[in-house]
């Protein structure tokens, strides 16, 4: 069994790639939103729409995500043949 057959390196890369998604996704919308409260003076409130927005975006791919990674029910066991 090879290096990239091997389902449990799957799931590691699954779960690495979610947590830097996460971390970048929060990050860029909290300077976005600290930036907009900052020209437009309303100090925490796009601060914490870009975050709640980070958050719910990263879930909403993870979802979609986690489907395609398990494939359709018994995807495999039916390809069977002769």
């Amino acid at each position: 069994m090879g290096f990239k057959q091997r389902p449990s390196f799957k799931y590691i890369n699954f779960g690495l790639s979610f947590g830097l998604t996460m971390a970048i996704t929060v990050y860029l919308l909290y300077q976005g939103g600290k930036w907009l409260d900052n020209r437009l003076g309303t100090s925490p409130v796009f601060m914490f729409v870009g975050i709640l927005l980070a958050v719910a975006a990263v879930f909403k791919r993870l979802l979609a995500d986690l489907k395609t990674l398990e494939g359709p029910p018994g995807g495999r066991e039916e390809e069977g043949g002769d």
